[in-house]
């Protein structure tokens, strides 16, 4: 019995030590895994500009899923968004961020106390005291107008006045942001008569490209940008107008651009879609967009993130695997029927009579 009870603390103690260094691939390795795949792009000249982009977080809400993991789920979204920005930080050491729509998932929906709530939670989870240049562009999950929703006064202002206001307009006397609304056809210029003398960018939470119209006439003529980021799709991808060529962006490599050359030589423009940096989308590939400029020279690449749901899925596995292998240990060690069966056949041809 001593030694059955060395064996349970035994196995008992692995179970415990396969199940801590599991978690710890899970919750801190994999970030460091994941980073060592990334391509770093140096600087060459004092005119360099890192750009961290940040597409479609979409902060989980408390209305869209009521059911009792659901706290659970908003936890671990938010610590995955967190660990993963901390990477992406340390790794890039960006200038400024851009954050290009639905930042929060219910931002439209919520109400005002709701609302406070998932700002406070979005700014904790991208909190970064040295890094205060920002841009942020609204969703139609921050203001509304998705499938034609209706946009009100209201939600604009609070988005407004919770991430915008403080935003980054020029930046170094070199570039300039241009914030576009595809969902109220509309753009900020404010100073149009020297954006000539700026390397011109363009940022919009919908593509442009390649929906054409009024809209996208009215930016090429009064914004005339080097280079557009776009999200909403939560994909991948590279257009390049006024041809149809699509580009599916998901090598873990570098691409670079000559804007000068793209703009005045081929008389194209270039927009990036950045793909979402949240798991809950559902999509496999996820990570953030990561750009350098240098003069009018882009280079950009995507730092891809761990899918998350396989992770949560060897949680699973792991359990279901230590239950059984619990129940099957437990039978072997409290029914031993056949231990006993061989020491009664043995006990009873040990008391046959010797002649």
């Amino acid at each position: 019995m001593a030694s059955l009870r060395v064996v349970n603390r035994l196995v008992c103690r692995g179970f415990i030590v396969l199940t801590l260094l599991l978690m710890f691939f899970n919750e801190v390795l994999i970030y460091y895994i994941a980073q060592s795949r990334w391509h770093s792009i140096d600087c060459q000249h004092e005119n360099c500009t890192r750009l961290l982009l940040i597409a479609d977080p979409q902060i989980l809400g408390n209305s869209y899923d009521r059911s009792s993991h659901s706290p659970l789920a908003r936890y671990d979204s938010d610590r995955y968004l967190q660990k993963s920005f901390e990477r992406a930080i340390s790794f890039t050491q960006p200038h400024i961020i851009v954050f290009l729509g639905d930042l929060l998932d219910e931002g439209n929906i919520a109400t005002a106390q709701e609302y406070k709530q998932y700002v406070k939670r979005f700014k904790r989870i991208f909190q970064n005291k040295k890094i205060t240049k920002r841009v942020h562009v609204p969703g139609d999950n921050d203001i509304g107008g998705d499938n034609g929703d209706y946009i009100s006064n209201s939600n604009q202002r609070r988005f407004e006045n919770e991430f915008m206001s403080e935003d980054l307009f020029d930046y170094d006397n070199h570039l300039r942001f241009f914030k576009i609304n595809r969902m109220l056809l509309d753009f900020t210029n404010p100073d149009k008569d020297n954006n000539a003398d700026r390397l011109r960018i363009g940022v919009s939470h919908a593509p442009l490209l390649i929906g054409g119209g009024p809209l996208l006439r009215a930016i090429i003529t009064d914004l005339d940008p080097h280079i557009i980021f776009s999200g909403h799709w939560h994909e991948s991808r590279i257009f390049i107008y006024p041809s149809t060529k699509v580009i599916n962006f998901y090598e873990n490599a570098v691409r670079h651009f000559d804007l000068k050359a793209l703009k005045e030589q081929d008389h194209s423009y270039l927009e990036i879609m950045v793909p979402t940096c949240s798991y809950r989308m559902g999509k496999s590939k996820i990570g953030m967009g990561y750009a350098v400029l240098e003069d009018y020279n882009l280079s950009y690449t995507v730092l891809w993130q761990p899918n998350r749901f396989i992770l949560l899925f060897t949680y699973v596995f792991w359990g279901l695997f230590v239950l059984c292998g619990g129940i099957v240990y437990k039978m072997m060690t409290r029914c031993p029927f056949r231990v006993v069966k061989r020491h009664t056949q043995y006990s009873r041809v040990s008391n046959v009579p010797q002649f």
